[in-house]
């Protein structure tokens, strides 16, 4: 399967971990996703994140499966999954990184789903302390 695909996950930090580990996650991420083809970006608020993967269908999704078990975040909750349509919206960015300051801005798009969830993560990215690099 190497239809495009695309999936959208919101989660909270496990009260056992740190904020720190997010540095572990992007380095680990960064190498898996360019070996799977996979691009997208995670939001984190210093409590909560949110994640956007695209890439191969079975890829992202074994993917994904993956992070939803990760003892770091409970919560997972699926905002959006399905087909593709169009290019990818993170193309070269084997996983960017943005940090919100907004509280209120990951609850907001938590309560999105479908590709409207997807709309407005791309509406706030002007508003994020972005790191693109892959």
């Amino acid at each position: 399967m190497n239809t495009p695909y695309q999936f959208m996950y919101v989660s909270v930090l496990s009260p056992d971990a740190s904020p720190a580990c997010i540095a572990d996650i992007m380095r680990v991420a960064r190498v898996k996703n360019m070996a799977l083809d996979i691009t997208g970006l995670l939001v984190f608020d210093g409590w909560r994140f949110c994640q956007y993967l695209e890439g191969p269908e079975a890829n992202v999704i074994e993917l994904a499966h993956t992070i939803s078990r990760d003892p770091r975040h409970q919560n997972f909750s699926v905002l959006h999954q399905g087909p593709l349509t169009g290019p990818r919206h993170y193309r070269g960015w084997s996983l960017g990184y943005a940090l919100s300051a907004d509280e209120t801005a990951l609850p907001e798009l938590e309560k999105q789903l479908g590709p409207r969830a997807i709309d407005l993560l791309q509406t706030l990215l002007p508003r994020l302390d972005l790191d693109p690099a892959s």
